[in-house]
């Protein structure tokens, strides 16, 4: 309750669209088992702007508590002010429907909501139960000031609305034969030449007239326009709800506006309870009619009706009360012609207004029939001379004057005089009921008193018995009590250090938990730290790998070079010792020199200068030299391959490389051929050479020419010396494919 600048959406409860109207509903009571919550919203002062600070546009929804729990849309919605405004004024009746049963648990919702943002303004909430069946209450809703500060905007801030709870039935009170009086107004007969604005009525019953007049005389609030109750939210007193069980200035109720304005019409019912009189009629009671002007609802204070147009009353007395029980079908009479009076207003003619209403009395909590301006025609007439000449004058004194003051105003025809004895008689025949009534109500009052008082003392009884069998049941219970503390204390206790101790188990759990957390953190830190690190060392261990391989092969190659290199120098040693020596205590064999190419000497027997041999062995040397080289570097054959794009320029030079790398592997091949070949011949020369040594040492025959049985076929020497001189060393298979790009290399540079 009291909720501002909330922002909703109320989705299908445009107000352009779902405005609710209630003015075509005729009837009093709400369907069974239910009851209806009528509310009518007039308009409201000073309301707070929108949250971005413009003036709102602002209309009213109306719905329960249990809808606005469940978020439903409500159907109860006003329609919108023709411009944004802080001073709106509506005048729409608007309906809710609950059930019965759920009357002492809903409240009413009443929320001011802005047309262009849908933002809600205000929220009320006015519980049910407080409301008085059939009561009309007219409430001015005011909003408190936000967080104690002193905003007088909305200090001042007011909704005013009427609100009326409608039952399924119309209670009956004691001492009241009849539920309720239906009064039709139906509206004014002639038109009007002074009036400009629509008119509204407020109609009530008093139990009184003069006092009431004394009342406005008086200024009293309550008997002046319409009675406002204030309600401060966010929680309304009960106190603002109680109603008096006698008023003496009736409960008023306020019409719609009627139009148009030279010939006001309402068609409006109006409905009073036997709780506020109006179904005991007296000299002293009186329907008062009192006629506004609908602009006077607007400014400032709208709703301090200022003076009235102008008044209509009718008596109600026992002779109205008797001539509508004569009635045939409704018990009901109708009035034509009721002038309005202390008034301005004026008919063409020139002669104060008239109105014309009717109405009924209802016997029955669920009567069927209502007035409508159709059945409204079918009641009889009331005859003014019933009353008085001048019908709607109530005179100063009706109880002690009433025979004189009849008796004044009926001397103007013979048949009139008459009729005075019956009139006298007729005339003391309501006060006399009106004492056996009053005496009748003071006896029932009395009955009803005693039997409550009887009632009471038989509960004090009830109660006071009770309390003392409590106190005995409560001594009783002390120990009991005590000692069962005492246990409870002792099973907290060790709930309490079970508790502890589930608690530090709880701790240390959680511990071990964050630790081994951390761990599994750190190591799966460390094993993405060491994923990039294991393929680099991969990486590296391959490259160790081939270094190994190379380095195998590179070893293989020395021993190969150092393998010929002996045999250069054994050459070399054999060639530069004297002819003497060589063949001292040998047999003169000839000893098949080879020539740089792996053959033998000449024809001649002669051997190769000597500066070949030292060309070889230079050329050794240097090939001892790049292996060294190739020790120190890691992969001198991959680098020579990535420098080969840069020197291929063109697609020319590319071929005449490609040509030339297949020459040099042609010739390498033919070498290695040669070079084993060689290799094979020295092998079975040496052989041949000691069986001959040994033949010779052993004195065995030998052949005819033995120095040139072992020497190779001249022919064969001709065609070894057109050959190169120079030759490599026997590698393997998978090392003379690693060196080929160099060897294509060298091939290329001595081209």
């Amino acid at each position: 309750m009291g909720r501002k600048k909330k922002k909703v959406v109320e989705g299908p409860e445009d107000p352009l669209k779902t405005s609710q109207s209630v003015e075509s509903v005729i009837g009093h009571l709400s369907p069974s088992n239910k009851e209806t919550i009528m509310v009518t919203l007039h308009g409201a002062t000073n309301l707070p702007a929108c949250k971005d600070g413009s003036e709102p546009w602002p209309y009213v929804v109306v719905k329960t508590t249990s809808e606005e729990a469940k978020n439903q849309n409500s159907k109860a919605v006003t329609s919108v002010t023709s411009e944004p405004t802080k001073a709106p004024s509506w005048g729409d009746t608007v309906k809710v429907e609950i059930q019965a049963e759920d009357a002492g648990r809903e409240d009413v919702v009443l929320k001011v909501v802005d047309n262009k943002k849908k933002e809600e303004l205000l929220s009320y909430q006015i519980p049910i139960k407080y409301l008085r069946v059939f009561h009309p209450y007219h409430f001015e809703l005011v909003t408190p000031t936000q967080s104690g500060k002193a905003d007088k905007d909305a200090a001042k801030t007011q909704v005013y609305a009427t609100v009326v709870r409608k039952s399924s039935f119309i209670p009956r009170y004691v001492g009241c034969n009849h539920t309720a009086l239906e009064v039709f107004l139906r509206g004014v007969n002639e038109p009007l030449a002074n009036n400009p604005n629509p008119m509204v009525v407020i109609a009530r019953v008093v139990p009184n007239y003069k006092d009431f007049k004394v009342n406005q005389v008086n200024q009293d609030p309550t008997s002046l326009g319409l009675p406002i109750t204030s309600l401060s939210f966010p929680i309304p007193s009960v106190m603002n709800f109680d109603v008096p069980r006698v008023s003496q200035n009736g409960c008023p109720q306020l019409s719609k506006p009627g139009g148009p304005p030279e010939l006001p019409v309402w068609n409006q019912s109006f409905l009073f309870q036997g709780r506020d009189g109006a179904t005991t009629f007296s000299e002293d009671t009186a329907l008062v009619l009192e006629y506004y002007s609908s602009t006077s609802m607007k400014g400032s204070e709208p709703w301090t009706l200022s003076k009235p147009l102008g008044v209509s009353v009718l008596p109600l007395n026992s002779r109205l009360y008797r001539k509508m029980l004569t009635g045939k079908g409704l018990n009901g009479l109708r009035v034509e012609r009721l002038p309005i009076t202390d008034t301005s207003l004026k008919t063409m003619s020139g002669e104060a207004p008239t109105v014309d209403l009717s109405f009924q009395l209802l016997s029955s909590e669920r009567p069927e029939n209502f007035l409508t301006p159709k059945n409204s025609k079918t009641l009889p007439i009331l005859d003014p001379k019933i009353l008085d000449e001048k019908l709607g004058t109530i005179r100063e004194s009706w109880s002690k004057a009433t025979v004189s003051s009849i008796m004044d105003s009926s001397t103007s025809t013979s048949q009139e005089a008459e009729e005075e004895p019956e009139v006298l008689r007729m005339s003391r025949e309501p006060e006399m009921n009106n004492y056996r009534r009053a005496m009748q109500k003071m006896a029932e009052d009395i009955l009803s008193l005693r039997k409550q008082v009887s009632t009471l003392e038989a509960e004090n009884r009830l109660l006071r018995s009770h309390l003392t069998q409590e106190e005995v049941e409560e001594e009783q219970d002390n120990a009991d009590k005590a000692q069962n503390l005492v246990f409870m204390k002792q099973k907290l206790l060790l709930s309490e250090l079970d508790m502890t101790k589930l608690r530090d188990k709880v701790q240390r759990l959680q511990n071990e938990l964050i630790r081994k957390n951390d761990r599994e953190k750190e190591l799966l830190l460390l094993y993405q730290a060491q994923q990039p690190q294991a393929v680099l060392l991969k990486r590296y261990q391959d490259k160790l790998q081939k270094m190994k391989m190379l380095e195998e092969t590179v070893r293989h190659q020395e021993k190969v070079i150092e393998k010929m290199e002996h045999l250069l120098e054994d050459k070399l040693r054999d060639k530069n010792q004297p002819p003497q020596t060589r063949l001292q205590g040998k047999p003169n064999v000839a000893f098949p020199m080879l020539s740089a190419s792996g053959l033998p000497p000449g024809p001649t027997g002669e051997n190769l200068p000597a500066d070949l041999y030292s060309v070889l062995l230079a050329e050794n040397s240097r090939l001892r030299a790049e292996l060294d080289k190739s020790r120190h570097h890691s992969a001198p054959i991959i680098l020579q391959q990535q420098a080969l794009p840069d020197l291929l320029a063109s697609t020319s030079d590319k071929f005449n490389l490609l040509a030339k790398l297949e020459r040099a592997q042609s010739r390498i091949l033919s070498l290695e051929s040669q070079l084993e070949d060689s290799a094979r011949r020295w092998g079975r020369e040496k052989q041949d050479l000691a069986t001959r040594l040994q033949e010779q040492e052993y004195g065995l025959g030998h052949p005819s020419n033995p120095s040139i049985t072992g020497l190779p076929n001249p022919s064969t020497h001709s065609k070894d010396n057109r050959r190169p001189s120079k030759l490599d060393p026997l590698m393997p298979s998978s090392e003379t494919k690693l060196n080929t790009p160099s060897n294509s290399r060298k091939e290329s540079q001595q081209t």
